[in-house]
Parts: structure tokens; C-alpha cells; sequence
């Protein structure tokens, strides 16, 4: 069975009958698939600068993959902060909810002054707070 080999320039298979085999001094041996792969290694070219070969391929999803965890962090933030915004417009909504039937349960009270006029002072205490909830946010 004919053994094929990998190019070690491009990656890329080497069929059995192709390609060409350098045998340097030191007794390493280099396999190319074609005449392309043999000139870029001689001009001391980096397989990880061009595109066409595999490890150029692979640094180009590195990078991809680099951009799309950026994309999706930003958009997890974006939802986030949409979803705080639209707490804040739910309490905002709550709030005056909130003080109508305060009132109306006031009115059909009908209690001494003193009391009433302790209720509205806890009412600003508490539209100070909210105030400064959604300063805060």
C-alpha cells in the first residue's frame, strides 16, 4: 500500500507519485506536494503569512474566533443593560401606582391631620429614595 505524506510547507496531502523530497546535509528530510510550496520554504516565507496554506488558515480562525467572543460579550453587556433599563421603567411605572392608592385609601380614612401629614412626610422620604435609586442607575 503507498504511504502518503503531509507537504511540510502547506499542510496540504501529498499523493504517492508526487511532490518532491529535499534531503538536507544534516539528514533532515523535507516533503513539498508542488514547486510552489518548495520556492516559498526557500525564500524563508512563514506558512502562517499566507492564507493558502493550512497554518495560514488556522491563524486566520484564531483570529475570527477572537472577534466573534468580542461580539458576543458586547451583546451580553447590551442585554444586560437593556434588562436593568427596563426594571428601572417597571419601578417607575410601580411607583405612582403606588401613591394613587395611597391617597384614595387616605381620603375614605379620613383621619386626623396629624396623621395625614405623617403619611406625606414618609411619602417624600420615599420618592427620595426612588430618586436616587434610578440616579444611581
Amino acid at each position: 500500500m503507498p504511504q502518503t505524506r503531509e507537504c511540510d510547507y502547506c499542510g496540504g496531502e501529498i499523493e504517492p507519485g508526487t511532490g518532491t523530497m529535499l534531503v538536507r546535509t544534516d539528514g533532515t528530510t523535507l516533503y513539498y506536494c508542488s514547486s510552489k510550496c518548495e520556492k516559498n520554504a526557500e525564500l524563508g516565507r512563514e506558512p502562517r503569512d499566507l492564507n493558502w496554506t493550512e497554518a495560514g488558515r488556522e491563524s486566520d480562525r484564531q483570529e475570527t474566533v477572537a472577534a466573534e467572543r468580542e461580539a458576543e460579550t458586547e451583546q451580553t453587556d447590551d442585554v444586560e443593560s437593556d434588562a436593568e433599563t427596563a426594571e428601572t421603567e417597571d419601578e417607575s411605572e410601580a411607583a405612582p401606582d403606588l401613591e394613587a392608592a395611597e391617597t384614595e385609601g387616605d381620603d375614605a380614612e379620613k383621619t386626623d391631620d396629624t396623621e395625614a401629614d405623617a403619611d406625606e412626610s414618609d411619602d417624600s422620604e420615599t420618592d427620595d429614595d426612588t430618586e436616587a435609586e434610578e440616579a444611581e442607575a
